[in-house]
């Protein structure tokens, strides 16, 4: 065994070509053992070394495999609706083997944030997460929160005026005052390595940057409007709201398109529009032909106007709200959406936003055939008969569903047939990996199952067995101990809190604190060492660790597979998630559910009416294109 190549010095050129290699060896492990996690191949790589370190890898995996992975398997899903790539063949940055200079600065950035902490309790985690900052400093903060120090400093925080935001109590973020309006504006102190600094910058100033920015700017629009106002309540320049009779000013008033061009307030314009996207009143409020706002003034004879607001007023009557830009998104989308189900033309979607695109296949009239299965004629047969026992009553709930919501999308039976006999083409007739072309999502999809997309896929996986092995996965991520020194994991399966490692150094599996000579030699008297029957309760003289029971083990465990298992039902809509209504000055509340998708819920995803009708034609159907010869012989 070999001391591992990481640890050398960086400035070596030797060292970088190593450190390359390292990560080649690793990207190439990660392409051949996608289902593995990449830990497992930094432990074996930095066990062997010459030449042929990656032939050694692959043989030692390919017969020990189950010796060397011990459980620790990748998820069988990834995230989804976000622009992370899903693709598991991937080498990630914080999987990757490090630089020397990059651990040492990371190091010593986590030594001054987290002083009530011990340096071997911080080596310990940076070891378990490959000595990534940003991966690491949630846990530290975690095992903060638990200190004594943290329960004092939170318990006077509430009579004094300092922040409780982490941003900006942070020891590398520096507060200057502008000399222009005397804002607060957050700088960031160099830590001594480029990569650490672009870590720093992106995850702590970045956001508190763009935060203290929204902040000054919304102080900024508070005193225009209020100044605005001012300045026409002395010229005598306001304009009443024919809607809410409010007096307004010029700049805060839009009309509308008729002859009678009512004056309305942009109050009034965002309370339809949010009550249009969010409410019950899609269809009364919009000009569905045009894609305009209806005006919601009264006209003569206590009928509606005919007039709707311009674009440009609804865009300006919206963004100028709090969140106003995340519901103008919202606003576009459904109205995008809407256009695209009365085009009636053959779509690709992406299941994770409203991308789509239209369908480059083009076939001939006549062309395209769809016939019942025989390959498996018994199983055919019960499908075509749940099928005709089912469809009477679904055609019953789309019709009571179009007058009981008022949304104007609710599909047609005949709808939902012709867009299952068009998923059924496309899943037989297109590549069945799709990747979205939206900015904000860029997500990899199956179009056969319409799932994210992984290496190695398998459409229709069990619901179930996901489930389990991400739950698995998180648990055996909270019991996992990784040896600073060597960088082994291992979990504790009985036996004391004190570790050993194969290379000699030992821990406290509760607290991950060194006990070694290089540590201070604390050995067995950093445990309690007060008695207690049978060692039930904790010790009410000290708060050291227990030397036999490990502190809320069970607890800590249930927990991290509760929300492993609520964050895959997130991720696969499992939940069902309440509509808000955006209110004036208000955030954007949960996202709206789509009026197909409310009815009917399966295992393991969210079984819409059209998900159900597209999973009983598979069973039924498959689709089948003519050749132009075949065509040709039949007419002659």
């Amino acid at each position: 065994m070999t001391t591992p190549v990481a640890n050398k010095n960086p400035d070596d050129a030797s060292c970088e070509r190593q450190l390359i290699e390292l990560n080649a060896a690793l990207e190439t492990l990660i392409q051949i053992f996608p289902n593995v996690l990449p830990e497992v191949f930094r432990e074996i790589l930095l066990r062997f070394d010459g030449e042929s370190r990656l032939e050694v890898a692959v043989d030692q995996l390919v017969k020990y495999e189950h010796l060397w992975v011990q459980g620790r398997w990748r998820p069988q899903i990834e995230s989804i609706g976000t622009r992370d790539t899903v693709d598991a063949t991937k080498l990630s940055k914080k999987d990757s083997f490090r630089r020397n200079s990059y651990k040492v600065a990371v190091k010593a950035a986590l030594l001054q944030e987290f002083k009530s902490l011990s340096k071997s309790a911080i080596k310990a985690v940076l070891a378990e997460q490959n000595h990534s900052y940003t991966s690491a400093r949630p846990i530290l903060q975690g095992i903060a929160s638990r200190n004594w120090r943290h329960s004092i400093n939170k318990f006077f925080s509430r009579w004094s005026r300092r922040t409780d935001d982490e941003a900006e109590k942070h020891p590398f973020i520096r507060w200057t005052t502008s000399s222009t309006n005397g804002t607060r504006i957050p700088t960031l102190r160099k830590s001594g390595d480029d990569e650490l600094d672009h870590e720093l910058d992106q995850f702590i100033l970045t956001p508190l940057y763009a935060r203290c920015k929204a902040q000054q700017e919304a102080r900024d629009w508070d005193v225009a409007l209020r100044t605005n106002q001012d300045e026409a309540r002395n010229a005598d320049a306001f304009f009443e709201c024919e809607c809410c009779f409010s007096e307004t000013t010029f700049e805060q008033i839009t009309i509308c398109s008729s002859s009678s061009t009512h004056i309305l307030c942009f109050r009034c314009v965002l309370r339809a529009a949010s009550e249009a996207l969010y409410g019950q009143s899609w269809r009364r409020s919009l000009h569905h032909d045009q894609g305009l706002l209806r005006c919601i003034a009264p006209a003569a004879g206590n009928d509606s106007c005919e007039g709707c607001i311009s674009q440009d007023a609804t865009q300006r009557a919206i963004i100028q709200s709090s969140g106003g830009s995340q519901i103008w998104l919202r606003f576009q989308a459904r109205l995008a959406e809407e256009a695209l189900a009365r085009a009636r033309v053959p779509l690709l979607r992406c299941p994770s936003c409203s991308y789509a695109e239209v369908t480059d296949l083009y076939l001939l009239p006549g062309t395209l055939r769809h016939h019942l299965k025989t390959d498996r004629p018994f199983r055919t047969l019960s499908f075509l008969a749940l099928t005709l026992g089912i469809f009477p009553l679904l055609s019953v709930y789309l019709l009571l569903s179009s007058f009981v919501f008022e949304f104007g999308t609710t599909p047609t039976p005949a709808a939902v047939i012709r867009q299952s006999l068009s998923h059924l083409t496309q899943s037989s007739q297109f590549p069945t990996r799709f990747q979205c072309r939206a900015p904000t999502c860029s997500t990899l999809t199956c179009t056969a199952c319409f799932k994210p997309w992984r290496d190695p896929h398998t459409c229709c996986d069990s619901a179930a067995v996901e489930l389990r092995t991400t739950v698995e996965a998180a648990r055996t991520e909270t019991l996992k101990r990784t040896c600073p020194k060597c960088g082994l994991s291992f979990i504790k399966d009985s036996g004391c809190n004190k570790l050993t490692c194969v290379c000699g150094y030992t821990m406290c599996y509760v607290c991950r604190q060194g006990l070694g000579p290089e540590e201070g030699g604390e050995g067995y008297s950093h445990f309690c060492q007060h008695f207690r029957y049978a060692g039930v309760g904790r010790c009410g003289e000290c708060e050291k660790c227990d030397l036999y029971k490990d502190e809320n083990e069970d607890e800590v465990v249930k927990a991290a597979g509760l929300e492993a298992e609520r964050r895959w039902r997130k991720k696969q809509a499992f939940e069902k998630r309440p509509q808000g209504i955006a209110e004036e000055g208000g955030e954007e509340e949960e996202e709206e559910e789509d009026n197909a998708n409310v009815g009917i819920t399966g295992e393991g995803e969210n079984w819409s009416v059209q998900g159900l009708v597209d999973w009983l034609v598979r069973n039924i159907l498959t689709t089948s294109v003519r050749s132009e010869g075949s065509q040709l012989g039949e007419s002659l």
